[in-house]
């Protein structure tokens, strides 16, 4: 049970604080590397706190991988998808409960946003930082995920085998590298549960597009697990 607990509080941190930034800011126009290096110290310091007791996975298509890669059972794959996706969904219900009190108004002060604006100017800005892309772009933007997915999992599934190599440092700069290449594409998911839990809250074509996330970055998922056992193999076999 530690495992998946720690499973929900990471997700929880890293979709929290990552589409938080994307909120809370949303006035202020936050960069791309503001954004990106949100998630991506998120992601960090959830790896150092838990990754002793569940690997620190955060993201379904990790975990997939690892289970592909029988570092994980089959069995922990669906608890540990479970609690990401709990952990996701509670921290856009948090993020939502931030905004709730505002949206009840005619507009959304200054004390949120920065300027006076109106609830539907606020929530065209930012929504609840998800994730989509523009109508026509479904191949752009899967192919887009898919590929940074598969680099993103398949350099996580190579630095957590070696000690000496500081994996949470190594892969929350990679995840905020990869967001700033993504964000004006697919707004850079490269991971199913941050992409399905903040459009349950949200209207438009985002819940539409959530599909490309979710496929992309499971596929992007079980690439990076064959290619990381052919590029181990005589390490593995050394070993």
């Amino acid at each position: 049970m530690r495992k998946y607990i720690a499973e929900f509080l990471g997700t929880f941190i890293l979709v929290a604080v990552g589409t938080g930034s994307i909120v809370y800011s949303a006035a202020t126009a936050p960069s791309p590397l503001t954004i990106a290096l949100a998630f991506g110290l998120a992601l960090t310091g959830g790896i150092y706190a838990f990754a002793q007791i569940s690997g620190a996975h955060f993201n379904p298509a990790v975990s997939l991988a690892m289970a592909i890669q029988k570092r994980l059972s089959w069995l922990e794959f669906v608890g540990y998808v479970i609690a990401q996706l709990l952990g996701a969904l509670v921290a856009s219900l948090a993020v939502y409960g931030g905004i709730s009190a505002y949206l009840k108004s005619a507009t959304v002060t200054q004390a949120l946003s920065g300027q006076k604006m109106t609830v539907q100017q606020f929530v065209d800005i930012a929504g609840l930082g998800q994730t989509n892309f523009a109508n026509g772009q479904a191949l752009t933007a899967f192919m887009f995920e898919l590929v940074l997915t598969f680099l993103f999992v398949l350099v996580i599934l190579i630095v957590t085998k070696s000690a000496s190599v500081p994996a949470p440092l190594v892969i929350g700069i990679l995840l905020a590298a990869f967001i700033i290449v993504a964000l004006p594409i697919t707004g850079g998911a490269l991971n199913p549960a941050r992409a399905l839990s903040p459009v349950i809250f949200v209207k438009g074509n985002a819940l539409g597009h959530v599909w490309v996330y979710v496929v992309a970055d499971l596929l992007g998922g079980v690439l990076a697990a064959f290619a990381a056992n052919y590029l181990n193999k005589d390490v593995d076999a050394a070993a």
